[in-house]
């Protein structure tokens, strides 16, 4: 890891976390809707309800892989169809939903540190992210707030145009930090950001928090991100 000039870092699950959810999240869909209707005073009917949760999963890259990624607006305008809701009002619709999921965030409690120490030796730091479907970028940048300042390259898949394991993310990120992909060091906790590294040219990391055995073909395996300055042989 002596090479290495930058660590480019996936977010949910690696530095922060949605507590009580899982990865994937279409069996809440109904209850996040329901909180629409309620807020918004929509009225919605449970078939209404129940069409627009169908309509959601649809686009749900758990459910149906893609690379390719597709703005809130298009998904939502599609999940929304049927309902009396005013133009001017779908953003605010799109922003109840997602903050149903947000009122569980956590950060996890070295985030904060390891961040420091990077920024201390000199590294710079990027985030690349999947948004959970349909998820503005404004959105989830919110989730970031207590170590923002930190991270020099923020990257959604929304402004990237391309979920992993598609190389784009990490190309776009590298290229701006005027650094070769074999310098750049990619952490994640998903067999997609391992193949995104690995087809990037990047080293990969795979944090495994829950201590299953996993074998993504991965560079390093860490089961804490404390373990970070240990591979890179950093001063805290």
């Amino acid at each position: 890891m002596d090479n290495v000039e930058a660590i480019i870092f996936d977010l949910g699950g690696t530095l922060i976390d949605y507590e009580g959810f899982p990865h994937y999240w279409g069996d809440y869909y109904q209850e996040a809707l329901r909180t629409v209707s309620d807020k918004l005073f929509l009225d919605l009917t449970e078939e209404q309800i129940n069409v627009a949760a169908e309509t959601l999963k649809k686009y749900n890259p758990r459910l149906y892989p893609r690379e390719i990624e597709y703005t809130p607006r298009f998904i939502f305008t599609d999940v929304f169809n049927g309902w009396r809701i005013a133009e001017n009002r779908i953003d605010a619709a799109i922003r109840v939903f997602f903050e149903f999921f947000q009122q569980n965030l956590i950060v996890y409690p070295e985030t904060e540190k390891v961040m420091n120490a990077l920024k201390a030796n000199g590294y710079k730091i990027g985030i690349l992210t999947d948004v959970p479907t349909g998820m503005p970028t404004e959105l989830i940048i919110q989730d970031i707030s207590l170590f923002e300042d930190k991270v020099d390259y923020f990257l959604s898949s929304v402004d990237c145009g391309f979920r992993k394991p598609n190389k784009k993310g990490i190309e776009i990120i590298t290229q701006s930090f005027g650094v070769r992909t074999q310098n750049i060091a990619f952490v994640g906790n998903e067999i997609k950001d391992i193949e995104a590294a690995k087809n990037a040219g990047a080293i990969s990391i795979l944090i495994n928090r829950v201590g299953e055995v996993k074998n993504y073909g991965e560079d390093f395996q860490i089961s804490n991100l404390i373990e970070i300055i240990g591979l890179l042989r950093l001063n805290e």
